[in-house]
C-alpha cells in the first residue's frame, strides 16, 4: 500500500511539473474593430511580419507561427480599408524599406501562456529592448509582445520610428488551460490595440 502511495504521488508530481513546463498557443479570436474608413486613406503600405518566438517541442501550438502572422496581418488589411496595404513575405523582413512607400516591420516576440517563469522560455528577440517585468510566480502568465519599425520613405530622406510592445496578463494557477486560453487572448487584445495605435499615431 504504502509502495503504491509513493508511485502515485510520483506520478502526480511528475504530471504538475509536465504541466508546468508545457507553453501554449492558441490562435486569436477575430478582432472586434469598427475599420478606420479615413484612417491612411490612399497611403501606400507595405506590412512584414516576423516571428521570433521560441517554439519547442513542449510547446503545445493550436495555432501556427504562419497562422499568427497572417491574423495579425489581416487585421490590419481590415482596420484600414481606405489604405493600399501589401503584405510582403517574411524573407522581405530585413529588406531595404521601398521608396515612395512606408513600410511596417512587425517582429513577434511573444504570444503564449506558461506557469510562472516558464513563460519566459519562449520569448524571443525580435530586435529592441523590451522590459517585461517581474513574472508573477504560481500563476499562469501570458504574453503577446511586437517589436515595431516604421519606416517612412515618402520623400527623399528616410524616417524611422520604433516601439516595444509588451503586454502581460497574470492570472491564478488554477481553472487550467482555459484560465491560461482567457488570459492569453487578453494580452493579445491589448498588445494588438496598441499597435495599431502606433500605426495610425504618425500620420
Amino acid at each position: 500500500m504504502i509502495k503504491k502511495a509513493l508511485l502515485l504521488g510520483v506520478l502526480i508530481f511528475s504530471l504538475q511539473q509536465a504541466v508546468a513546463q508545457k507553453i501554449f498557443v492558441w490562435c486569436p479570436p477575430s478582432a472586434e474593430l469598427t475599420p478606420n474608413n479615413d484612417k491612411l486613406k490612399g497611403l501606400n503600405i507595405n506590412i512584414v511580419l516576423s516571428d521570433a518566438r521560441i517554439i519547442t517541442d513542449s510547446t503545445r501550438v493550436e495555432c501556427s507561427s504562419q497562422d499568427l502572422l497572417d491574423i495579425v496581418a489581416n487585421t490590419i488589411v481590415t482596420n484600414y480599408p481606405a489604405a493600399i496595404i501589401n503584405i510582403l513575405d517574411t524573407n522581405q523582413y530585413r529588406a531595404e524599406a521601398q521608396k515612395e512607400k512606408i513600410t511596417v516591420r512587425i517582429g513577434v516576440s511573444a504570444y503564449h501562456s506558461a506557469s510562472g517563469n516558464d513563460v519566459s522560455t519562449a520569448i524571443g528577440n525580435a530586435g529592441g529592448n523590451f522590459n517585461w517585468g517581474a513574472l508573477p510566480k504560481n500563476k499562469w502568465n501570458s504574453v503577446a509582445g511586437f517589436h515595431v519599425v516604421i519606416e517612412d520613405y515618402r520623400t527623399n530622406e528616410l524616417k524611422t520610428l520604433t516601439r516595444d510592445i509588451a503586454n502581460i496578463v497574470s492570472r491564478p494557477n488554477i481553472g487550467g488551460a482555459l484560465t491560461a486560453k482567457k488570459a492569453l487572448f487578453e494580452a493579445y487584445k491589448e498588445a494588438h490595440r496598441e499597435l495599431l495605435y502606433f500605426i495610425e499615431s504618425i500620420f
